[in-house]
């Protein structure tokens, strides 16, 4: 990444005002996705540190965002009953 310690900044800004748990489902989460990918937007994009194109996800979350690294049964499992924990924090 162009700038690893403004990355790492930005992220931890993100974590801080959103909390630890995923913005889709509202389970406990720990991967920062970019919502414009990065190969999208390129390496030296200012979108890459924007906190707007950042999005905190679960690991079932972060699999259905990147369907075509995984394979299907394993997107499915995924996508099943996605959003039923943050149903039950409301």
């Amino acid at each position: 990444m162009g700038n690893l310690k403004l990355y790492i900044d930005v992220v931890k800004e993100v974590r801080k005002e959103r909390g630890e748990f995923c913005e889709c489902c509202g389970v406990s989460a720990k991967y920062i996705h970019h919502i414009i990918r990065v190969s999208e937007s390129s390496i030296h994009s200012p979108l890459v540190y924007e906190k707007g194109n950042l999005i905190i996800l679960c690991d079932d979350c972060h699999a259905l965002m990147h369907p075509l690294l995984r394979n299907v049964s394993q997107w499915k499992i995924a996508s099943k009953d996605r959003g039923q924990a943050l149903n039950r924090q409301l």
